[in-house]
């Protein structure tokens, strides 16, 4: 356990540089701020473990697409190789979390730090602190099945949401209580921490600090939290993804030529290079780029209903590249 010292006014400091600094308070007076790390040996390293495989198994899906014959299976491998490539990125940004992870306290602030992000908790709303293990029985969370990795949002019965800021199983956590929310914490000398949270809760509070959950700023935009919006930009992706699968599954079918186009009586009026089945999934996926685009910027000028509008016309333009796309080719020239 080290400790240092901040002034009251100087919270925000502190939080954003690793809570240890000596700032010359306005009324001249200072208080210990107790930082206690966190053992996260083990959660980091097999998160570099997982990151590594996801970052090779998406070579290895990209090296396998450009090697088969384009069908689609080279759909399969390419969308495998964006998804472990997603999946290496997220594991990467979480693995750095844990190596700048710790707890701090002082008479007036409970202050988690995890990587970018800062949770502080008033001391006034603390209600207790307990060992995890008392309900452990009954403590849920949904979590990443690795190592070391007790991190999230789960729940409890009694105690209701329950944030987890762990590198140990429940057993050897320590909760903080709340109304609103309670905090599942794994200090490395957790004894030291409880009783120098005991000691911290039988002081007064020397300053009205407020709750706060500090994100970095792309984890903090609001388009995460806004349902509507997500379900149309997923619902737009997926039909664009799906129109290029089925294009892939038609091209080695597909006769050298394609119809193209089709006169007055039905006849084949203009032939091309079968090739031009991805016509319709490319031009989709122009369109996806603009809307999103465009999208976002009404959205962060707050013209809410305006991006509906566009990601849903693109979802929608998606459908009719989807009815060219199955009329295109299909009667071949004789």
């Amino acid at each position: 356990m080290r400790s240092c010292a901040v002034t009251a006014w100087g919270y925000e400091a502190g939080i954003l540089f690793g809570g240890c600094a000596r700032v010359a308070p306005a009324t001249g007076f200072a208080f210990a701020m107790n930082v206690f790390e966190v053992d996260s040996r083990l959660a980091f390293t097999s998160g570099v473990i997982a990151t590594v495989i996801a970052v090779f198994g998406a070579i290895a899906s990209a090296i396998a697409a450009a090697l088969v014959p384009l069908s689609g299976l080279t759909f399969l491998f390419v969308v495998s190789a964006i998804a472990l490539l997603a999946l290496a990125i997220w594991l990467g940004y979480h693995t750095y979390q844990l190596a700048y992870a710790s707890y701090s306290l002082d008479r007036n602030a409970f202050v988690i730090r995890w990587g970018a992000l800062r949770e502080v908790v008033p001391m006034g709303d603390v209600q207790r602190v307990i060992a995890a293990e008392e309900v452990a029985d009954e403590l849920r969370l949904l979590r990443v099945p690795l190592p070391g990795w007790w991190f999230g949002v789960g729940s409890h019965p009694a105690l209701g949401k329950v944030r987890f800021y762990a590198t140990e199983p429940p057993e050897q956590q320590i909760i903080v209580v709340t109304p609103e929310c309670s905090y599942a914490v794994s200090p490395y000398d957790g004894e030291a921490f409880s009783d120098a949270f005991r000691i911290r809760l039988e002081m007064r509070p020397t300053q009205n600090v407020t709750h706060a959950r500090l994100l970095p700023g792309f984890a903090n935009w609001r388009i995460w939290r806004d349902k509507t919006a997500l379900t149309l930009l997923i619902l737009a992706v997926a039909l664009n993804l799906a129109l290029f699968g089925f294009s892939a599954m038609r091209f080695p079918a597909a006769s050298a030529q394609i119809a193209l186009h089709f006169d007055a009586s039905g006849s084949v009026d203009r032939l091309g290079e079968k090739s031009q089945l991805f016509v319709p999934p490319a031009l989709g996926l122009i369109t996806l780029a603009i809307s999103l685009v465009a999208g976002l910027g009404l959205y962060r000028k707050g013209e809410t209903l305006a991006a509906f509008m566009i990601w849903g016309g693109s979802a929608a333009t998606q459908l009719l590249f989807f009815v060219a796309a199955l009329t295109l080719g299909f009667t071949l020239p004789s």
